[in-house]
């Protein structure tokens, strides 16, 4: 049973005119090419440091990514309504694979030599040979899994395997609403649309098959994504510190990445409503609703560290112990009490409250806060462990971390926005668009808008 038929001409009307406001276009460029600057300037001053900057924004990223096609998947297999406005928005973040996975494809060639177990590892700026170096010892207690080859074949194939499905089911999920739409815009529909709709049946029939398809590609990916993931977290951050074992820490990445892109759906969602004719779809009810599913997995996000921590403590094994005692003591304390404050104690506090999560600009500007303090949380997972200085080195990651970030930032919102703006921002032909029937709102105000 659904409610009534929504109105979402105008949705469909704006897309012939809709285009990246030039700010935004200019911010991405200019944060890509800041982000190219800091590298090769990291590239000169210390490669250990500039590989990791990358590794660091090349986890992140990813995390933004995946995690909107697992929004919308999740939406899919649990039949929600209240994330239908927010659909769009995070497949379009799943789209961005497109650029990235070349990227992390460059990182694989080229960067493995940051980790320790490589054969030729670089340690304080020059290369030695694995023979001269710790790493010899944990390379060949696992000969096959840290090999170089084998780790890069298995990172390959998993993340495109993973971004296939990604890519298939956003395909899955724009085709019938571009032939919903191209049937009221005629000729003013994008020229490339032809290329996924062409062929195309009876609009039922097509909703009807998208729907299915999602289904059944929903289901996949988020096993997928779980497996995957998870053997991200163990290759890409565990393997830089060996010696250092947890069970939990794939499932705790895999889950701490959804979160992220939780926050950045939000924030894309609220800054750019007005631009993408959200306005009155993105409902007081519908922020409420993702603050509290974000609410949920920040203290999810500290139950699952603290439940890594504590055997870590109780054991007292030197092996366990130097991973945590590296990250709390100088000159990487600062660090870790900021990371805490900023991923827990504040969006906790904050978020506790029922009227923040329904006011656009404080929301807005809590997701910002958490997505950089889950920036500064992934420095502290990676760096220490490759960084072995006895202080803090302010000059790198004001000059080569942070541009690096933001440029890939940058590239991540640019192409967004270009594709976002080239397709419906709803998902037009979703049957779960129209509020159930049998929805009540004690709230007089959960019918309106954000402010």
């Amino acid at each position: 049973m659904s409610g009534h038929t929504p109105d979402v001409s105008a949705i469909i009307e704006s897309i012939p005119s809709r285009k990246v406001p030039a700010p935004v276009l200019f911010a991405g460029i200019g944060a890509m090419v800041l982000g190219v600057g800091g590298f090769i300037l990291g590239l000169t001053r210390d490669p250990v440091w500039a590989w990791g900057a990358l590794l660091v924004a090349l986890v992140y990223t990813m995390a933004l990514v995946q995690g909107g096609v697992i929004f919308s998947a999740i939406s899919t297999l649990t039949w929600a309504r209240w994330s239908q406005p927010l659909r769009r928005v995070a497949e379009s973040f799943g789209a961005a694979w497109l650029v990235l996975y070349p990227i992390f494809l460059l990182f694989l060639v080229f960067g493995l030599k940051v980790f320790p177990w490589h054969p030729n590892t670089i340690v304080d700026g020059g290369q030695v040979s694995l023979a001269a170096h710790s790493g010899a010892v944990l390379f060949e207690s696992k000969p096959f899994w840290l090999s170089p080859s084998t780790f890069l074949v298995r990172q390959a194939v998993g993340v495109l395997f993973l971004a296939g499905l990604s890519l298939l089911y956003i395909r899955a999920s724009l085709r019938p609403d571009m032939i919903l739409a191209k049937a009221r815009l005629g000729d003013r529909a994008p020229a490339w649309w032809g290329s996924l709709i062409g062929g195309a049946g009876s609009l039922e029939a097509e909703i009807d098959k998208g729907q299915n398809r999602q289904t059944f590609l929903a289901g996949a990916i988020v096993i997928t994504y779980a497996i995957v993931m998870s053997l991200v977290g163990f290759d890409l951050i565990m393997s830089l510190a060996p010696h250092w074992y947890s069970n939990m820490f794939g499932g705790w990445f895999a889950s701490s990445s959804y979160w992220l892109s939780m926050q950045a759906i939000g924030l894309f969602s609220l800054v750019a409503r007005d631009w993408l004719g959200l306005k009155g779809w993105i409902k007081l009810k519908t922020t409420h609703d993702l603050g509290k599913m974000i609410l949920a997995f920040t203290m999810a996000w500290a139950y699952m560290t603290f439940a890594q921590l504590m055997p870590i403590w109780y054991t007292n094994m030197p092996e366990e112990t130097s991973f945590l005692m590296l990250r709390f003591d100088t000159p990487w304390s600062w660090l870790t009490q900021t990371v805490a404050v900023m991923c827990f104690l504040m969006p906790f506090t904050v978020l506790v409250s029922r009227g923040i999560k329904k006011m656009r600009g404080p929301f807005a500007a809590l997701l910002a806060c958490m997505m950089t303090g889950v920036f500064l949380e992934r420095t502290l997972l990676i760096m220490p462990s490759i960084y072995k200085g006895d202080t803090f080195p302010v000059a790198d990651f004001l000059l080569v971390s942070i541009p690096v970030w933001l440029g890939m930032l940058g590239l991540f919102v640019t192409f967004v926005t270009q594709f976002i703006s080239r397709v419906p921002t709803l998902p037009v032909s979703e049957p779960k668009l129209a509020d159930h029937p049998w929805d009540v709102h004690a709230h007089s105000l959960d019918s309106h808008s954000t402010h």
